[in-house]
């Protein structure tokens, strides 16, 4: 397997206090380039291969990848996200976990909007970062999120979900009518870095083209019942001593 990082190219163009503004104001952060194209394409055969060996049969979305590929054990780790996450993460880094998230031909639909506190019941506050592995739009289902919605109380449902019950919990028909998500049109390797109180979802898949992401999921270390549940997870930096950092 090739060396990933090795080709990455946005190391100069962190921006610390864009990060902290951007993440204060919309709850959430872009990081472009974060991945190069050779690095989405080992990344892109691991997904295949995880969803061929591990995923039950016509999933769309599946978890746990990093406990199963050395790949996304090392993506998870990416010293420039690290760092990034560093800036709106001050009580600590702990990767938990991961998932695949596949649109195919035949499966178009749009995944609801929700927030992922919904999914999270009783535990402490997370973030997930999204990360295209193909270029992505609005005709080949990318992410879609409402900016500053991290500072408003929701209105949740729970329904039968789709494709099997997965997305099972979305936003009140009532509420879903008052805002106007933001679509991502993303290059690959890009990231979104959103906090778990964003409403957030994505477009529908309307080509004959695959798309895959990844995405993890981060909070700060300690130790809950449900962090069990998830293999892979590792800490990844200490707390930050700097009474003056934005916490999570």
């Amino acid at each position: 397997m090739k060396e990933i990082f090795a080709n990455s190219s946005n190391g100069s163009l962190l921006n610390p206090r864009q990060i902290a503004t951007d993440w204060e104001t919309q709850g959430f952060f872009v990081m472009n380039h974060l991945f190069s194209d050779e690095e989405c394409d080992i990344f892109k055969c691991e997904t295949i291969r995880v969803l061929a060996e591990h995923a039950r049969p016509g999933a769309t979305v599946h978890v746990g990848c990093s406990a199963v590929s050395k790949a996304f054990d090392r993506l998870a780790e990416h010293p420039l996200l690290v760092e990034a996450l560093a800036v709106v993460m001050p009580n600590g880094i702990e990767f938990m976990s991961d998932k695949i998230v596949y649109k195919k031909p035949g499966k178009s639909f749009a995944t609801p909007l929700h927030i992922d506190a919904w999914y999270w019941k009783n535990t402490r506050p997370k973030l997930s970062v999204w990360i295209p592995l193909e270029d992505t739009s609005r005709v080949n289902g990318t992410l879609t999120v409402v900016p500053g919605s991290h500072r408003c109380e929701w209105t949740k449902v729970v329904r039968a979900g789709i494709n099997g019950g997965e997305f099972a919990v979305e936003l009140a028909d009532t509420e879903a009518t008052t805002v106007s998500p933001l679509i991502c049109e993303l290059h690959r390797g890009d990231a979104v870095v959103f906090s778990d109180r964003v409403l957030h979802g994505s477009t529908a898949s309307e080509g004959q083209n695959e798309r895959f992401a990844i995405i993890g999921t981060y909070h700060a270390p300690g130790h809950e019942p449900q962090d069990d549940d998830y293999a892979a997870r590792k800490v990844l930096r200490e707390p930050c001593r700097d009474p003056g950092s934005r916490v999570l």
